[in-house]
C-alpha cells in the first residue's frame, strides 16, 4: 500500500509500511517500529533517518 506524507506543500515523499507479517499493519495491538518505513526515494541516511522519525512520530500521535 502506498502512503504519503507532505514535508511542506511543495514536497510529498512516498513510504510503505513493511511490516511482518503483512497484516499487521492493520492490527490495533502491532507496536509499530521506526525499521517498519521505508521510503521509496533514495537519499542521505541522515535526512532519511529524520524522516522516517517525524513520519513515525506523527503515525503515534494519531493512533492514540
Amino acid at each position: 500500500m502506498k502512503q504519503y506524507y507532505i514535508l511542506n506543500p511543495q514536497e510529498v515523499l512516498e513510504y510503505r509500511l513493511l511490516t511482518d507479517p503483512p497484516e499487521a499493519m492493520y492490527w490495533s495491538t502491532y507496536r509499530l517500529k521506526k525499521s517498519n518505513i521505508k521510503l521509496t526515494q533514495k537519499m542521505d541516511r541522515s535526512l532519511a533517518a529524520s524522516i522516517k522519525q517525524e513520519i513515525f512520530d506523527d503515525i503515534i500521535s494519531t493512533e492514540l
